[in-house]
């Protein structure tokens, strides 16, 4: 196991010692869009990344558009959407068909932590009669110390 793969085995598990390991209660609602899991990947601080949260639904969206938002954290979108992100390939979500949606962090930390990550998704029903609907979910961004800063 390479050093990097270890570390971040080890964040989990230490989250999951602590209690922090909890689904989002959007989660528990398997009928809207929702986070497959309320974690993002493990990151290194002052090392920017792209990351992704993958989204699952049991109805169709049209329109989504992701904007994410935590505290010491910089948010870079993908150049195409620029102010938000949206999913891999179209801005809708089909049930039985996962998705991800990406962007880029930088964290500003020199310790371990964990990052509560607000990630707030737009949408609408799709159709004639289209709702629009904004969800806010909340989600965990692993962050280890960078021995090199």
């Amino acid at each position: 196991m390479n050093g990097i793969r270890r570390t971040a085995v080890l964040a989990a598990a230490a989250v999951a010692a602590t209690g922090l390991m909890t689904a989002t209660p959007a989660s528990a609602s398997h009928h809207g869009p929702h986070p497959v899991t309320p974690w993002i990947e493990v990151v290194r601080a002052h090392d920017p990344t792209w990351v992704k949260i993958w989204w699952d639904t049991g109805e169709k969206i049209c329109d989504a558009e992701v904007t994410v938002r935590a505290d010491h954290v910089g948010i870079v979108y993908p150049e195409n959407t620029g102010s938000y992100t949206s999913f891999r390939d179209e801005a809708y979500l089909r049930p039985a068909r996962p998705d991800y949606t990406a962007f880029k962090v930088d964290a500003d930390y020199d310790r371990n932590t964990m990052v509560p990550v607000e990630a707030t998704l737009s949408y609408n029903t799709c159709g004639d009669k289209a709702v629009e609907k904004a969800r806010i979910y909340w989600l965990r961004l692993p962050v280890l110390r960078n021995p090199d800063h």
